[in-house]
Formats: C-alpha cells, structure tokens, sequence
C-alpha cells in the first residue's frame, strides 16, 4: 500500500498494491474522482466527466 496526495485537496490518498495504471480512486475528503496516470512516481489526475471533454472540444 503506497500514499499520495490528492491534487484538488491535498489530502492523503492510499493506493492498493494491486492498482494499476487507468484505474479510478476517489478522495475520501473532496469526493474527487481520480484516474492514476502512472504508478511510479504515483501521478493522479481529475477525471474529466464527459460533458466537460465534449465542451472542450467545442
């Protein structure tokens, strides 16, 4: 089990040993959904909901 820290809120965030990379997590304190972009180093990014990928491509 490895910790990171959540992008939006800073708070910790735990990874399972068994994660991978493209997997969801969600910050326990903001309720941020995040999407594990690489694993060593941890790297998490905001996942994006859809309405907003298709407003950015607008």
């Amino acid at each position: 089990m490895q910790t990171t820290q959540c992008p939006v809120c800073s708070s910790d965030i735990i990874i399972e040993e068994e994660s991978s990379e493209k997997d969801l997590v969600n910050c326990l304190n903001c309720g941020t959904e995040l999407e594990i972009v690489t694993l060593h180093p941890i790297l998490l990014s905001p996942l994006q909901e859809e309405s907003e990928k298709e407003s950015d491509n607008d």
